[in-house]
């Protein structure tokens, strides 16, 4: 049950309570509710995967493969490509590494110290930036260390494209995506990008899932 989002939770608690209650009507309620919710996902996916390979097809002939001589244009800021380039970001699980490097014995001696990962990856290429954070420098995952990591990564590491497709996860908190969805209108009305959209899958749903 942990890996299923709140939707399918909700249903699933409305089948059991309506299985023990031998209704009938309420389970094929519920069950045509999980089944609309479902399709709706496997829409969104659909979709991604569609502007995915459009994106593709615009980037071909751009890039060499990594394994022969990979050189994208990535050093060219004031050359902007008349092109859409598609991107996904998200956090990933924490990982932990041994507190002390020449620590002997078993790590248990030492409380492992946590490390967040946070990607940003422009699929069509494929390039992935993932930032490292340790526990010390943890802020949370906020709006403000994701804006600047994004940021980061477009002025150092982005194709310098006029227009950006992205896709992400819908986060629960509102404001969030409020500010997140601020900060692409910023760059946009600073003519860093022409024009900038953005996909939410359902919340509870993960792109990389």
């Amino acid at each position: 049950m942990s890996d299923l989002c709140a939707t399918f939770k909700e249903i699933s608690g409305l089948i059991i309570r309506s299985a023990n209650m031998q209704s009938d009507e309420r389970i094929t309620e519920a069950m045509q509710k999980a089944l609309d919710h479902k399709s709706l996902v496997k829409k969104e996916r659909e979709y991604y995967k569609d502007v995915l390979k459009e994106v593709q097809l615009l980037l071909k002939g751009l890039y060499t493969d990594a394994a022969n001589n990979y050189n994208p244009p990535l050093t060219r800021p004031l050359a902007m490509l008349n092109i859409v380039a598609h991107y996904s970001f998200d956090y990933a699980q924490q990982v932990h590494y041994p507190s002390s490097p020449l620590q002997a014995g078993p790590i248990y001696f030492l409380t492992p110290r946590k490390c967040g990962i946070f990607g940003v990856c422009c699929e069509a290429i494929p390039q992935q930036v993932n930032f490292l954070i340790d526990e010390s420098f943890d802020t949370g995952k906020g709006a403000n260390p994701v804006i600047s990591m994004v940021h980061f990564d477009f002025k150092n590491h982005g194709l310098n494209s006029v227009s950006i497709h992205f896709n992400t996860d819908n986060c629960t908190g509102q404001n969030k995506n409020n500010t997140v969805i601020q900060y692409l209108l910023w760059r946009v009305m600073t003519g860093l990008n022409a024009s900038i959209s953005i996909s939410f899958l359902p919340v509870g749903h993960k792109i990389f899932s």
